[in-house]
């Protein structure tokens, strides 16, 4: 298909892409879901293995935890998205992670600022049609600040994943999925364990 023909892309609502492939979140994603939900992050969320998520080309997305190398991704809950309603639209559509608005196009831009490629991610079942207008800028712009943002994540989980390696060094586990979030600034660090009664009348 032309980059032209796809630039017709219309989304109508199947729900599809919010059924079948797991989307890979950022801490930004997180915390504003969780800051319009109202819900604690840890609920939004799973870590799941390379196995369940094909990313072997994007190592730098997985964060070492206790558990071992893991992809943060948005809680499915019965086969769906968490906040795909049974109408099969988005509950959170104005606050939806950024990798949901560039889904399903992937373009490529020059230095330029050219489009010189567009095409749709094959990784669902996607029952559009051709009747739309998207506008090159606006998908610059988005993919841009899609860019940015998964830049900006993957900086801290190398800083994390560093942060791990010293941890296993000194003989020590690494730590939980909440500490990975807490690092991330996305909920409060937990509060060490208070010292006992004994410990402290000693």
């Amino acid at each position: 298909m032309s980059t032209a023909e796809l630039l017709k892309f219309r989304c109508t609502g199947c729900g599809n892409c919010c059924k079948e492939p797991l989307l890979p979140l950022t801490d930004e994603d997180l915390a504003r879901l969780a800051s319009h939900t109202g819900s604690d992050p840890m609920s939004l969320v799973k870590f799941i293995t390379r196995d369940e998520i094909d990313m072997d080309h994007e190592p730098e997305g997985f964060a070492v935890l206790r558990q071992g190398r893991r992809v943060m991704v948005l809680k499915h809950v019965g086969g769906r998205c968490l906040y795909l309603g049974s109408d099969d639209r988005c509950s959170v559509y104005t606050e939806r992670p950024l990798g949901c608005r560039v889904f399903p196009l992937d373009p490529t831009f020059s230095k330029s600022g050219k489009l010189v490629r567009l095409q749709l991610i094959q990784a669902t079942n996607c029952l559009y049609e051709l009747d739309g207008q998207n506008s090159v800028r606006t998908l610059q712009s988005l993919n841009q600040r899609y860019d940015s943002a998964m830049l900006r994540y993957r900086a801290k989980i190398a800083d994390w994943n560093r942060l791990q390696r010293r941890r296993k060094r000194g003989g020590k586990n690494a730590q939980s999925a909440r500490d990975f979030l807490a690092f991330l600034g996305v909920v409060a660090p937990e509060k060490p364990a208070q010292a006992s009664e004994d410990s402290r009348d000693g």
